[in-house]
C-alpha cells in the first residue's frame, strides 16, 4: 500500500504542475479582501488589527481573483491580513485566476488555509480542476510556495485517486487540392464496356 500511495503522488505532481501553479496569482495579496454573508461575529484589537471573525450563511469572500463560497468561515486577521481561513459548506468553493493559463476551480466538504506555511488543504469530496485537467480525492493538499501537491483517496473512494488528463490536440489531417482529387477521379467506362460488364453468362 505504501509503495502505491507513493506511485500516486508522484504521478499526480508530475501531471498536475500547471494546475498547482495556478493557485499563486502574484497580486491577489494586495487586494483588499470583501466579505459577505447573512451573519457575522467580529472580534479584534484596534491597536495591532488582529482578529477572529466568523461568518455563516451564503458566505463570499473575493480578494483579486481569489473567490470563495462557504456555508461558514472562521477567518484569523494578523496585522490586516488573513493567516488562517476554516471554509465549510456543502460544498465549499475556491478559486482563482493565475498569471497564466485557465481558471483553477477547488471545491470541497472543507477547505482550510495556511499563510504561514502556503498551504491549501481541500478535504471531504475533494476536487481541484484547471481547464479540462482534474483531480478527485478524498484529501487534496497544495503548498503555494513549492507548488507540491499531495493527494489521497481516503474512506469515500476506496483508498483511491482519480486524475484526468485531457487528450493531446491531433494535427488536422492535411488539406486535399480539388484539382489532384480531380484528377485522380476513374474515367468513365466506354459503352460497349458497360454493356460487356451487364451481361450475365456467355455472350
Amino acid at each position: 500500500m505504501y509503495v502505491s500511495n507513493k506511485w500516486r503522488v508522484l504521478l499526480l505532481t508530475c501531471t498536475l504542475c500547471v494546475a498547482a501553479s495556478a493557485w499563486a496569482l502574484k497580486s491577489d495579496r494586495n487586494q483588499p479582501i470583501n466579505i459577505q454573508s447573512d451573519h457575522g461575529d467580529f472580534q479584534s484589537d484596534s491597536s495591532t488589527n488582529n482578529g477572529t471573525g466568523i461568518y455563516t450563511g451564503h458566505v463570499i469572500i473575493t480578494q483579486g481573483s481569489i473567490r470563495i463560497t462557504a456555508d461558514k468561515a472562521i477567518l484569523h486577521m494578523l496585522n490586516g491580513e488573513i493567516q488562517t481561513a476554516d471554509i465549510t459548506g456543502s460544498q465549499a468553493t475556491f478559486q482563482q485566476q493565475p498569471d497564466t493559463g485557465a481558471l483553477a476551480h477547488g471545491v470541497a466538504d472543507e477547505i482550510t488555509y495556511d499563510a504561514k506555511r502556503n498551504e491549501v488543504v481541500l478535504t471531504g469530496n475533494a476536487r481541484l480542476q484547471q481547464g479540462e485537467r482534474q483531480l478527485t480525492a478524498d484529501v487534496i493538499h497544495y503548498n503555494t510556495d513549492t507548488e507540491h501537491v499531495t493527494a489521497s483517496g481516503g474512506q469515500t473512494n476506496g483508498g483511491r485517486i482519480h486524475i484526468t488528463i485531457p487528450p493531446k490536440q491531433g494535427t488536422p489531417p492535411p488539406a486535399v487540392d480539388e484539382r489532384q482529387a480531380h484528377d485522380k477521379q476513374p474515367l468513365p467506362e466506354s459503352p460497349a464496356a458497360q454493356k460487356n460488364a451487364n451481361q450475365i453468362g456467355p455472350p
